[in-house]
């Protein structure tokens, strides 16, 4: 009788929302694609930061916290041309927790990198890495798939 108590507890708190569990994202991206010339495009990353958190930037020293990062999975139809670059200036601040200035984004973040298009149509696939810290906690290292067709 107990384990049959037990069970529909279970299910009811379930079916309550009282287990369910809180994903948090307080970082959206959106990625688009802007033409250059006819052999060259941008792809540009966007990422929407909720208040309260923040998103480290590209350059982090060593020992620090994860670093953004815009990474492109390799393909015969495009291939990167340099290195991801900060369109949005990051903020530089002292960390504690880090012991050292570490560079990072809040409200909103831009990320570029210019690909070079080596038969069209293609579609860039790839994903940003990053992470993100608030007052209380930070959050793993996580990343955001994308892909994009350029006609």
């Amino acid at each position: 009788m107990k384990k049959l108590l037990f069970v529909l507890s279970v299910i009811w708190l379930a079916a309550s929302g009282n287990l369910k569990a809180q994903v948090e994202e307080p970082v959206k991206w959106t990625v688009k694609v802007k033409e250059i010339n006819k052999w060259e495009v941008q792809v540009i990353a966007h990422a929407t930061v909720e208040q309260g958190w923040k998103l480290y930037g590209l350059n982090v020293p060593a020992d620090g916290p994860f670093p953004t990062n815009l990474v492109l999975e390799e393909s015969d139809n495009y291939r990167a041309i340099k290195t991801p670059v900060e369109v949005t200036a990051a903020h530089v601040k002292y960390d504690e927790v880090f012991d050292m200035d570490v560079p990072y984004f809040k409200e909103e973040a831009t990320i570029s990198q210019n690909v070079r298009i080596t038969k069209r149509p293609a579609v860039i696939k790839g994903y940003m890495e990053f992470m993100c810290c608030n007052n209380e906690k930070c959050l793993p290292p996580t990343s955001s798939e994308f892909e994009i067709e350029v006609k």
